[in-house]
Parts: structure tokens; C-alpha cells; sequence
């Protein structure tokens, strides 16, 4: 029953501020574009500040454990590479194929890794989410600039590597994290104090806005996409990679923190940056719709099955 209440814990908030978000469209107060104009606000402004003060407030030289650092990159790249290769042998058109790749690598880890971490973990386990974004996130955004470029003939140089790392703000805003961390610059407190309050609106916000956003209504088509998409993001992947860490010795908030990376569903960012390099768009928003109402029950299985086996 406690394991039962655990896994409820998780997954309650996201269906409540989701549902949320369905609702306001749903009667009319906000309008898909208000919904899109919002997301990007959330994504370039409030997010990035949640990442800022996640990895300003905590001791990286305590909080970055290598080894799980390790882990977690391994098993990115891993699964970057082996989801390109099967990729290739099924899916001829190269946009699909491309938007089945980011969506199946991709997670949305920040936003979802942060819940899950609030929920799961203690003030250690926190800044162990934290500063894993600050590595974790820029990964994904190379993989996917050489994941479009070479799909769409190009060979990505260094620079434009460098340039669409710069171009992100959740990467901008780790790097200056650690930048006030190490450095141990302090805000004005006159400043700081409404931007953690900012910072603590991310979520809720982001998750609202996502909710208002989700849209089911051209994936008949895709069906046979989306499934495969889904069970690879939602099942196949975090089962491997919390197996294998559980073979690995990783506990408590060290399995947390894998489960937060690889159970999380697509990033909302992969399907803009399809739209923009040459994928298919429209699936890679599909993906992110499904994979982010689908992860409610995986992650409550997974939060539920651990839990149960006294891993947490």
C-alpha cells in the first residue's frame, strides 16, 4: 500500500496540471496560440531559471557523481545509436525516420526529472537531478543537431555543433549556473527573490501549458510510429537502463535520478527543432503528445515496481 501511495504521489500532479491545461482550452480561456506563446515563454525564460537555481543552490563538487554521470551519457549515446540503426531498417523516409530517432532518445528530463526528483528524493537526490541536467541536456542537443544534419545530407561541423548549444537557453542557463556556483557569485537578494519565485512556477506552468497544447487529431496515420515510439520511450528503454542499474548497485536517489532520465516522455523542444531541420514535424509533435499522457502510467508502474522491491 505504501509503494501504491509512492507511485500515486508521482503521478497525480502531472495528471492534475495537465488536465488543467486540457480544461482552460477546452472552455475557451486560452486558445492553441496563446498556448504556444506561453510554452516559449516557458521554455526561454522559466525553465532555464528553474535550471539556473537547481544548480546554483547546490555543491557540485558534492552533487556531480561521476559514475552516474557516466552511466547516464552511456546509455544516451547507446540508445541514440541502436534506435538509428533499427530505424533505417524499417522506415525509408528519411523526416519520419529522423523524428522516430529524436523521439525515442530524447527525454524530457528536465521538466519531468524535477517532479520526479521533488517527489522521490531528498535535498541530496535533488541536486543530483540538477546537476545531471546541466551534462544530460546539452548530449541531447548535439545528438540531434548530428542526427538531422547527417540525415539530411550535411556533415555538422564544430561550429554549427557550438552554435545550436549556444542557442539554448536550458544549456545557457546550466552553464551560468555553474559559472555563479564555482565561482561563488551571489545575486542581489533584492533579484533573487523573484526569480526563485519564477523558478518555482516552471513546473506547474510548463506541465498546464503542455496539458492546453496536446492534440490527438492526425495520428491515425502515424499509429504504427507512435506505438512503436511510445513502447521504446516509455517501456523498453527505462526498463533496460533501471535493470541494468539495479544489476549496477545504484539505490535511492541514484536509481531516481536514471529513472528521471531515461522514464521521462519525449523533450517538447524535439518537436520545433524537427519542424525546423528537415524531420517530420507533425510526428514529432504527435510523439511528445502521446509519450507525455502515456508516461502517467509507466512512470506509476515503475515508481510502483521499484518501490515494491525496496529499491527506493
Amino acid at each position: 500500500m505504501e509503494s501504491f501511495i509512492l507511485a500515486l504521489s508521482v503521478v497525480v500532479p502531472l495528471v492534475v496540471y495537465m488536465a488543467s491545461g486540457g480544461l482552460v482550452r477546452k472552455l475557451g480561456i486560452m486558445k492553441e496560440a496563446h498556448f504556444k506563446a506561453v510554452n516559449d515563454m516557458v521554455f526561454r525564460l522559466f525553465i532555464p531559471l528553474t535550471l539556473f537555481f537547481n544548480i546554483y543552490r547546490v555543491d557540485l563538487k558534492t552533487a556531480i557523481q561521476p559514475k552516474v554521470a557516466g552511466y547516464c551519457l552511456a546509455g544516451t549515446v547507446l540508445v541514440f545509436a541502436l534506435v538509428w540503426l533499427v530505424t533505417d531498417r524499417f522506415v525509408e523516409d528519411l523526416p519520419t525516420g529522423s523524428s522516430i530517432i529524436q523521439g525515442s532518445y530524447r527525454s524530457n528530463f528536465v521538466l519531468f526529472g524535477n517532479m520526479i526528483a521533488l517527489t522521490l528524493c531528498d535535498a541530496r537526490g535533488v541536486a543530483l537531478v540538477s546537476a545531471l541536467s546541466a551534462i544530460v541536456v546539452p548530449v541531447f542537443n548535439i545528438l540531434a543537431v548530428i542526427l538531422f544534419e547527417v540525415r539530411r545530407g550535411n556533415a555538422p561541423g564544430l561550429s554549427g555543433i557550438l552554435l545550436s548549444i549556444c542557442r539554448n537557453p536550458l544549456v545557457d542557463a546550466g552553464v551560468l549556473g555553474c559559472v555563479f556556483n564555482l565561482l561563488h557569485l551571489r545575486l542581489p537578494v533584492l533579484l533573487e527573490e523573484p526569480l526563485s519565485v519564477m523558478a518555482d512556477m516552471a513546473t506547474p506552468l510548463a506541465l498546464v501549458t503542455l496539458g492546453g497544447l496536446l492534440s490527438f487529431g492526425s495520428m491515425v496515420s502515424h499509429r504504427k510510429y507512435l506505438a512503436a515510439v511510445t513502447a521504446v520511450r516509455l517501456v523498453f528503454v527505462p526498463a533496460v537502463m533501471l535493470g541494468a542499474a539495479v544489476l549496477l548497485g545504484f539505490r535511492e536517489n541514484v536509481l531516481v535520478a536514471v529513472l528521471a532520465v531515461f522514464a521521462s516522455p519525449t523533450a517538447v523542444a524535439s518537436a520545433p527543432m524537427a519542424q525546423a531541420m528537415g524531420g517530420n514535424g507533425a510526428l514529432a509533435a504527435e510523439i511528445v503528445a502521446v509519450t507525455s499522457v502515456c508516461c502517467i502510467l509507466t512512470i506509476f508502474l515503475f515508481v510502483f515496481g521499484l518501490s515494491w522491491a525496496g529499491m527506493f
